[in-house]
């Protein structure tokens, strides 16, 4: 027996090319490799990927890289929307997956991010879209061919419904093409949104009836009488309006709370709840799951409560309150706490058991504050005083009016006054102009590009007139107005896609600060324009039919509408964007150039007059029963 029979080496060129890789050195152990691996790519595929977007070395094209990562973004769509499918057939008949089960996803989806990425958007804001994201149903055609073949039971692919039970393809996007003729516009302006609530709760917190008629009626409002029925109020939703009747001062209850997709509703709730001694739990809609509310977070411990998110990593709504009812005697709001949370608290301070004075004279929101809480406080008869940015509220019975005054929606009202330089001709809105710092910003934008704006106080009320003798063509604006929200720039770079469109080459301002720029370049590209070096608006020749495009916000809603006024035919892929805030919107732009009130109601008719009671002295006696007859 030789000294190497049990050598496990094998044969003599296996040993031999074992050889070879032991004279190169010790081998890297494989954890090392792998981490390598991770880390970013090896320079043979940089290489070879440069290779890919150059064509082969043979002289074969290859496709470039972006077509690549084109495809791939169409494969996760896909897979997006099958996972929406299957999330549909886990829910069932009921509208949410329980608890439970998304829980499990929830943590299954962290755990296989955390292997991958560091970054909190991937693990919560991502999970949190897929599982909100809606997507259209198949087309038509692809339904049919599948039910024609004979799929089991009815049901489509991956759990959607059968072809049968649907009405007409749904994927066909809305065609904008309001005719290029003088506007001619008179009606009933859109009333502020926050004021109406802000009215309904005060009502219900104090018990007084009051009626708000008309109002807008729009999403938030009706989510917020909804919220305010839950915790005790007595309110009854009308078509044009709601009405608060008598009823015992709200409580706190231990109550798990839907709010909507407003912040708005949350923080009158919030301030509500945070002068008593209480807990709740809040609930809402995608934006304010994926809001950050880390700066209320922070801030609550001054104020004696505790917010406590559900979801764990996350910084929106689920969240519990809890509540101490120990409010200071002031308090300083930071420059990064919410204004709405500062106008909540503003609003719920004189139903607290002191005074309670607030010192905003650090935030930089704080002209808006002011000027959208204390005309509410002191129409109501709230105890207020104000000494520059410091403002004092002492406990206060407050008296309700039976029907507060509401200003105008700004946000909606300068859409509405614009289209005189969209299309020319003229708008009147009958209501009050508010005296907010952002609706003064959207009054002056408008009237630095040619309208003519005039309030009048007549004897049938307040109305608003814009008038223009021709539609805009050259917009020439230095600069925005410095209290534009960033939420309404949008109108500004509608207004210069018009202008564009028309022929022109108008200069982009600069847009506030928070106004996202992927935003402006989706906005521009969709409408066949691209912005140069210089911010100027020019059209893009190169630009073929685009599919319908889907607006981020119904402020952008709104511009792609301006535009089209310009340019006809523009395709709005999701216009339900627009009614869930202004529910007319659509009635009224598709019957431009001159929108017709809506019509009265029919006239009921007449009621039949009573019948007559004759009353004599006959008596009738029945006849009597023969024998035959009697069973």
């Amino acid at each position: 027996m030789t000294d190497h029979s049990n050598d496990s080496r094998g044969s003599r060129p296996a040993r031999d090319a074992r050889d070879s890789r032991d004279s190169r050195g010790p081998r890297t152990p494989r954890d090392a490799r792998d981490s390598r691996d991770s880390r970013g790519p090896r320079p043979h595929r940089d290489a070879r990927d440069a290779r890919d977007s150059r064509g082969r070395d043979d002289g074969t094209q290859r496709r470039p890289l972006r077509e690549t990562v084109c495809e791939i973004d169409r494969d996760i769509l896909r897979l997006l929307l099958r996972r929406h499918n299957i999330l549909t057939r886990m829910r069932g008949d009921k509208s949410r997956l329980d608890s439970a089960e998304e829980k499990m996803l929830r943590e299954s989806w962290e755990g296989a991010v955390a292997r991958i990425s560091r970054d909190a958007r991937l693990s919560g804001h991502f999970f949190s879209l897929m599982q909100e994201v809606e997507f259209l149903p198949r087309p038509l055609g692809e339904r049919l061919v599948e039910a024609a073949e004979g799929s089991e039971n009815g049901a489509g692919r991956d759990g959607e419904a059968p072809a049968a039970q649907e009405g007409p393809d749904k994927r066909i996007a809305f065609n904008l093409a309001p005719p290029a003729k003088p506007v001619r516009l008179r009606m009933q302006a859109p009333l502020a949104c926050r004021a109406t609530r802000a009215w309904l709760m005060l009502a219900a917190a104090t018990g007084q009836p009051t009626r708000l008629n008309p109002c807008l009626m729009n999403d938030p409002i009706v989510d917020c009488v909804k919220m305010l029925i839950q915790v005790g109020a007595s309110l009854t939703r009308e078509d044009d309006g709601v009405t608060a009747r008598p009823a015992v001062a709200l409580a706190a209850p231990d109550k798990v709370f839907y709010v909507g997709d407003s912040a708005w509703n949350f923080y009158l709730l919030l301030g509500h709840y945070l002068g008593r001694p209480s807990r709740a739990k809040f609930m809402g809609e995608s934006s304010l799951k994926l809001a950050d509310l880390s700066a209320v977070r922070h801030f609550l411990p001054v104020m004696g409560a505790r917010l406590v998110h559900v979801v764990p990593k996350s910084d929106g709504l689920p969240a519990r309150l809890e509540c101490s009812g120990i409010i200071p005697d002031s308090v300083v709001m930071p420059a990064d706490t919410p204004a709405e949370l500062a106008e909540g608290i503003l609003l719920a301070a004189p139903g607290y058991e002191h005074s309670l004075m607030m010192d905003l004279t650090n935030h930089p929101a704080q002209k808006t504050i002011l000027a959208r809480t204390l005309p509410i406080l002191r129409t109501a008869g709230a105890e207020v005083s104000v000494e520059g940015g410091v403002v004092r509220i002492h406990p206060t019975k407050l008296e309700i009016p039976a029907q507060p005054e509401l200003p105008m929606e700004p946000e909606l009202a300068l859409f509405l006054l614009a289209l005189p330089l969209a299309l020319g001709g003229e708008t009147s809105l009958a209501g009050q102009w508010p005296q907010w710092p952002n609706a003064e910003a959207g009054w002056k934008l408008l009237h630095s590009l040619g309208l003519d704006l005039q309030q009048y106080n007549g004897k049938d009320g307040n109305e608003v007139k814009a008038a223009s003798a021709a539609p805009l063509k050259d917009f020439s604006l230095a600069a925005l107005p410095a209290d534009l929200p960033a939420d309404w720039a949008p109108l500004a770079v509608g207004l210069a896609a018009c202008s564009a469109l028309r022929g022109g080459q108008p200069t982009l301002p600069e847009l506030p600060q928070g106004t996202d720029p992927y935003e402006v370049e989706s906005f521009l590209n969709a409408l066949g324009l691209e912005q140069t070096n210089e911010s100027r608006l020019c059209k893009n020749e190169q630009s073929g039919v685009k599919a319908g495009w889907n607006a981020p916000s119904p402020a952008w809603a709104m511009a792609f509408s301006l535009a089209a006024c310009a340019k006809q035919h523009q395709k709005l892929g999701n216009p339900g964007v627009m009614t869930g805030l202004f529910p007319a919107f659509w009635v009224l732009y598709n019957s431009l150039p001159e929108p017709q009130p809506r019509r009265a109601a029919a006239e009921a008719a007449p009621t039949a007059p009573p019948r007559r009671r004759i009353i004599t002295a006959s008596v009738a006696v029945p006849p009597e029963l023969k024998e035959e007859d009697d069973y």
